[in-house]
């Protein structure tokens, strides 16, 4: 397991430019807070045939009792709760298998763009207990299909670009984990070694502070290796809280220095002060 970041790890952290001054510094994991896993299925994808239900069950199991799952599926750039959030291990597992599994055979239901899902999903975030962190597991092949905005060169991905700046405004990490039905490599979506949906989980990670999950370009036959992985990554992340400058309910650039030359600190390059959630 990675060691568990201090405050001493920490030497400065700047909010819009200007130094804000730390409170506090807690684990995730059994730590004072909750966390709220969303975990989320491509329609578009058949998983379950090999035993990824029993490994992500597995690593249900493994959660802290400060964690609370949901289970839901991407479906037409939206994000269909089959299971609010629940500290029940058993239900969330059952969701896999009994509702979502069920509604993911339908072949009418196609993703729509998994990073529109995103979106949405934190506009939307079912229980939005501003208190509670916020953190989402997303099985897809990260393709898009229908971007009628042109792109060239090495200009970023717009749609991958939309889904960071929601996730960092709501507070949710994504953690996109890699899985295409058919693992055939398409040279026309081959880049530096790295898939287009890769790619696309590349940018998505380093924007939000999040983490790709994946294994090679092929889908991995067992999930659970990436899943411990995940594990390991959640394990190792803390809470920072600070007194932020600049008021609540403002969206700004977040600097995150550390005083130690030998680690690599993770965070969103952009938060929301305050935590604060728009009433309905």
């Amino acid at each position: 397991p990675l060691p568990t970041l201090t405050q001493a790890d920490i030497g400065e952290i700047r909010i819009g430019g200007k130094p804000a001054t730390i409170t506090s510094i807690t684990p995730v994991f059994k730590g004072p807070n909750t966390l709220q896993l969303m975990v989320v299925l491509d329609s578009m994808q058949m998983i379950g045939g090999k035993g990824q239900f029993d490994d992500i069950r597995k690593f249900f199991d493994q959660m802290p009792p400060n964690v609370e799952i949901g289970v839901g599926y991407l479906l037409q750039g939206n994000v269909k709760i089959t299971q609010p959030f629940t500290t029940d291990r058993k239900l969330a597992g059952a969701a896999l298998i009994e509702k979502t599994r069920e509604e993911a055979a339908n072949p009418k239901m196609d993703n729509g763009n998994s990073f529109q899902c995103l979106r949405q999903l934190a506009a939307h975030w079912p229980n939005g207990d501003p208190t509670k962190l916020r953190a989402v597991l997303m099985f897809t092949d990260g393709i898009i299909r229908s971007n009628g905005q042109s792109q060239g060169g090495d200009q970023l991905n717009p749609d991958v670009e939309g889904a960071s700046q929601s996730l960092q405004r709501f507070g949710v990490i994504p953690y996109p984990f890699f899985y295409l039905d058919f693992p055939a490599v398409d040279p026309n979506r081959n880049e530096g070694g790295q898939l287009e949906g890769q790619t696309n989980f590349s940018q998505l990670a380093a924007d939000t502070g999040g983490e790709a999950l994946w294994e090679g370009q092929f889908s991995p036959g067992s999930f659970f290796p990436l899943l411990d992985k995940l594990y390991s990554v959640l394990q190792g992340s803390v809470v920072v809280t600070v007194s932020a400058p600049g008021g609540p309910g403002k969206y700004q650039r977040v600097d995150v220095k550390s005083n130690r030359p030998d680690i690599k600190i993770l965070s969103p390059d952009n938060v929301m002060n305050g935590n604060v959630i728009g009433k309905k």
